[in-house]
């Protein structure tokens, strides 16, 4: 393997290094799971921001709401994160919305109500919502072959024990939604050089991603599992193929124009570079270090990529919450039908314990959502009528600041528990107060462990490291971290 090879890989990875669902808590500083954290200075140092009556409005609780602006402010300054964005939403009113801290320390730049940040994976709620407004014309059929209109995929192989066989179903448009087509992340040395190439040198096109990462096995039979990848990504190639216009047009059109949503795009241009968050490492807690971009975020790139090549506003992705929220109608403006919104808050795997409706996670009883790599969450509980955005930018660790929001925002929204009982962005772990792992779903006795008869036969056997007769949550965190 060539150095750059190497490199190309290594950074097609670290795109994706939230890519896989990891359930139990990290116990070390830069785990897999939420880190610890720097140690928080006292309340008392910190005073709650002045609000005007969108909170009474909004129906918030007050005295929550103070304690989330000291918290917040707290968290800034322990340097958990260098600024935050955030907004709660409660019966279609916007209740709050403060920024804290940054968005560029070097630079001295405040955090502003107009910064713009690297969405990473959610993205892919926002092609999959693009997608559906061509399922509404009657384009496409959710369980429809992609192959009808992307021949690379007539006949994809797949991957069982040591040998490599022909699929036995076709990849649809539903699959692709809901990462069960058997797709991962990573599609070979040649689908993460042509990713890297198309960060460093534009040129490279959807379709020629998409024919590469076609002739890789899939990681199981298509509709069968779930296996978070790159579904979303060749969803946008399989949108292009359709209307025969780029993807960043087909979002323009159909989302982003009729939304009025501005400043979200695949790149940043010039003349808005200024409001763009630098993003930070955090080698240890309470030491934030500049992180790096891996391309010029101001040339337009050819690479679309739906997984999560998006940059956007906090502003503009509200918009969007509150489309889901009104069934598809924003302000006048359409762009999707009520019943297809419905579509996106159902369950569309075939799967023991996860659940995962077209674009984001679900969890069967009103909650749609989804998070980036760099710290960036939603949350749209259509039951309660809320909804929760926070932005951060954050590179490879996880800051605690995000379940001390959502805790204390659905506090403030009158809800017992978190309006998501879900895992948020892969690679993160559940918030306090949400709803329990698949690994304590499975523990049936709650002792911490698992036996032999809570889990598959053959899983059990790769799971038990030491042999012991049981499985824990380290044993599994050992294992995804091999």
């Amino acid at each position: 393997m060539t150095p750059k090879l190497h490199d190309s890989i290594l950074i097609f990875c670290v795109l994706c290094a939230s890519v896989v669902q990891v359930h139990a808590q990290a116990s070390k500083w830069k785990g897999m799971g939420v880190s610890t954290g720097a140690s928080l200075p006292p309340v008392e140092n910190f005073k709650p921001r002045p609000h005007g009556p969108e909170i009474a409005k909004a129906g918030l609780k007050p005295e929550v709401i103070a304690k989330l602006d000291v918290e917040m402010q707290r968290h800034v300054a322990a340097k958990n994160v260098a600024g935050i964005s955030a907004i709660i939403g409660k019966d279609g009113v916007r209740g709050y919305f403060e920024t804290f801290g940054m968005a560029d320390i070097e630079k001295s730049r405040a955090m502003e109500k107009d910064a713009i940040f690297r969405l990473m994976s959610m993205t892919k709620p926002v092609i999959a919502l693009a997608a559906l407004t061509l399922y509404d014309e009657g384009k496409f059929g959710l369980d429809e072959p992609i192959a009808k209109h992307c021949p690379e995929w007539a006949e994809p192989k797949v991957k069982e024990g040591g040998a490599v066989v022909s699929a036995k179903a076709a990849i649809t448009p539903r699959m692709l939604m809901s990462h069960s087509s058997g797709l991962g992340y990573g599609g070979g040395q040649a689908a993460a050089a042509m990713a890297y190439q198309a960060m460093t040198k534009p040129g490279v096109t959807l379709k020629e991603f998409s024919e590469v990462v076609a002739k890789e096995p899939l990681m199981f039979q298509p509709g069968t599992s779930y296996n978070y990848g790159m579904g979303l990504d060749i969803l946008g190639r399989y949108l292009e193929a359709l209307t025969g216009q780029p993807l960043d047009v087909i979002l323009k059109e159909r989302l982003f124009g009729p939304l009025k949503m501005p400043d979200t795009d695949f790149h940043v241009p010039t003349v808005k570079v200024g409001r763009l968050c630098q993003i930070y490492g955090q080698p240890s807690p309470g030491l934030l270090v500049p992180g790096t971009d891996l391309a010029n975020v101001s040339i337009k790139p050819t690479l679309f990529l739906g997984g999560h090549g998006l940059f956007g506003t906090i502003g503009d992705y509200e918009r969007l919450c509150l489309m889901i929220l009104n069934r598809g109608e924003l302000d006048g403006a359409r762009v999707l039908k009520p019943e297809t919104v419905d579509l996106i808050f159902e369950n569309h795997l075939k799967h023991p314990t996860m659940k995962y409706g077209l674009g984001g996670i679900v969890n069967g009883a009103g909650s749609y959502g989804w998070g980036g790599a760099d710290g960036t969450q939603f949350v749209v509980d259509r039951i309660k009528r809320t909804f929760t955005l926070f932005m951060v930018q954050t590179q490879n660790y996880k800051a605690p600041t995000y379940p001390a929001f959502l805790a204390l925002a659905n506090e403030a929204c009158g809800l017992t528990a978190p309006a998501a009982s879900m895992t948020g962005p892969p690679g993160q772990t559940a918030p306090a107060g949400g709803m329990s792992s698949p690994f304590k779903q499975r523990d049936k006795n709650n002792d911490g462990k698992l036996s032999r008869d809570e889990l598959p036969a053959a899983l059990f056997d790769k799971l038990d490291a030491d042999k012991d007769g049981s499985v824990t949550e380290a044993e599994l965190t050992a294992l995804w971290k091999k």
